[in-house]
């Protein structure tokens, strides 16, 4: 099977001084993912990002994620928050 690249928003909330990740949410494009972030600080959240990763899933590899879009207040390090 080709790959196959997936988009995804992840929200961030302030919880008790600590910046926490909320549920991510699958986009069907870059553009709405971007959108989806954009949206996500203006509804209130601290933060957002939006990366996209590219694999095959039925093998279960995949490449790192790439980082499209960071909106709001978030540190400098908030993809490897992810991967932890």
């Amino acid at each position: 099977m080709a790959n196959v690249t997936y988009f995804v928003m992840v929200p961030f909330k302030d919880a008790e001084g600590e910046l926490v990740a909320e549920q991510g949410v699958q986009c069907p494009s870059e553009g709405s993912a971007k959108a989806q972030a954009r949206s996500a600080v203006a509804r209130g959240t601290v933060g957002a990002i939006a990366f996209k990763r590219s694999g095959d899933p039925n093998i279960g590899e995949y490449s790192e994620a790439v980082l499209i879009c960071s909106e709001g207040n978030l540190p400098d390090g908030v993809m490897e928050m992810l991967a932890a």
